[in-house]
């Protein structure tokens, strides 16, 4: 009984296998329903093309692969930037330096009695600065002075005794060789009086030598002698120093100097921040050993006093003027070789790299060489695209980009 009951199942579950077959379809691949699945009996019949009666594609799933066909065109966002002439400028940084520092020397020795000024003091050419021990020099002026009268009044007595001498001859009351001897005291009273006059002009001169004055406008500072020293010819009495004109003083690299002539327009900025202009008074003509640089002098005006000799500074010289473009830092990128650039669109649509040189930069951005005097340049999905890509650019203004 057992054994008709075993094989009376075995049978039921063939005949619902069997019927699951003629009925039932495969899936393969994980495919869903409609999305190419194919009957069973279809398989084992060899009919693929009967079975692949339901795959026959629908309208939506023809029109998803054209769209896939389709180019997506990255959309960029442009902006003209046009060449503009920008100053070339020549940074350097130095010091300010007076323009000279000059000593007021004693030009003859004495004991100095009287110092007229005082360290700080603004003094012009001619003031007196000090004063020293006449001595003996006034009595020397007197001796002069009489020394001189005596000569004229010798040579008023020869001229006298020539002229007679001579009214006598004329009359032939005295030898014809008389007036010989007349003649020649003349000269030497003539002479006796020359000489006078220089020794006075010396004894004069050297009592004048006693008052120093300021051979030049300056500011008075050390060494400044003190009433009492002793002075000797060339010793120093006191010390100008020239602040106006007023020089900066700095280097420039090798590779700028023959940027810049003398003459040049230059603005220097001092610690302090004063600002003053001025021109290039001096270029050196050959190079530091060490650094490789070339010393620079800038004359500027400081007639009101306002610079004070060896400030820190910095000054930049205006050298003339080249194209540039203006562009915003955010719109610089690199190629593949680490080159830094723009992208820029063409007519055609096509995005290009260019190669830019950075020259100077400032708060409203960079400026740069290497680009056509008009460039359309991404500067928003530069980032997004590649050289030669086609894109779908839109042009905005300046407003728009800030």
């Amino acid at each position: 009984m057992k054994f008709i009951t075993s094989y009376g199942v075995a049978f039921v579950l063939i005949l619902l296998v069997g019927g699951w077959l003629v009925t039932g379809t495969f899936i393969q691949g994980g495919n869903g329903p409609g999305e190419g699945e194919k009957s069973i009996i279809g398989m084992f019949a060899g009919d693929d093309k009967k079975a692949a009666t339901n795959d026959e594609p629908a309208a939506g799933e023809t029109a998803t692969k054209e769209k896939e066909k389709e180019v997506s065109l990255q959309s960029v966002r442009l902006r003209l930037f046009t060449a503009q002439q920008m100053p070339i400028e020549v940074p350097l940084r130095g010091r300010t330096k007076a323009n000279a520092t000059i000593s007021i020397s004693a030009e003859t020795s004495g004991r100095i009695e009287e110092v007229h000024v005082v360290k700080g003091q603004s003094v012009n050419a001619g003031d007196l600065i000090c004063t020293l021990d006449s001595g003996v020099r006034e009595t020397q002026v007197k001796q002069a002075n009489a020394s001189l009268a005596q000569a004229k009044a010798s040579l008023s007595q020869a001229q006298a005794d020539f002229e007679t001498n001579k009214n006598l001859r004329e009359k032939g009351l005295s030898s014809a060789n008389s007036g010989r001897s007349f003649e020649v005291q003349l000269q030497v009273a003539k002479s006796s009086l020359a000489g006078a006059q220089a020794s006075l002009e010396s004894a004069n001169l050297e009592l004048e030598r006693t008052k120093i004055h300021a051979k030049v406008s300056g500011i008075v500072q050390d060494p400044l002698a003190n009433v009492g020293d002793m002075m000797g010819g060339g010793t120093a009495c006191a010390t100008l120093v020239q602040l106006d004109p007023m020089l900066f003083v700095g280097k420039v690299a090798e590779t700028k100097v023959s940027l810049i002539k003398e003459g040049m327009s230059a603005k220097i900025t001092t610690i302090g921040s004063q600002v003053m202009n001025g021109k290039v008074s001096y270029i050196s003509s050959s190079a530091d050993e060490e650094t490789r640089s070339f010393n620079v002098e800038i004359e500027m005006d400081n007639s009101k006093g306002l610079i004070r000799s060896g400030l820190s500074a910095s000054a930049t010289i205006t050298a003339g003027e080249i194209k540039a473009h203006l562009i915003p830092q955010s719109t610089l990128t690199l190629n593949s070789d680490g080159a830094i650039g723009v992208k820029i669109v063409d007519l055609e649509k096509k995005v290009h790299f260019v190669e830019i040189t950075i020259i100077k930069d400032n708060n409203d951005g960079v400026f740069v060489l290497g680009l056509p005097d008009k460039a359309p340049i991404i500067i928003f999905g530069q980032e997004y695209v590649v050289d030669g890509q086609i894109v779908e650019p839109t042009m905005i203004e300046a407003e728009q980009a800030s």
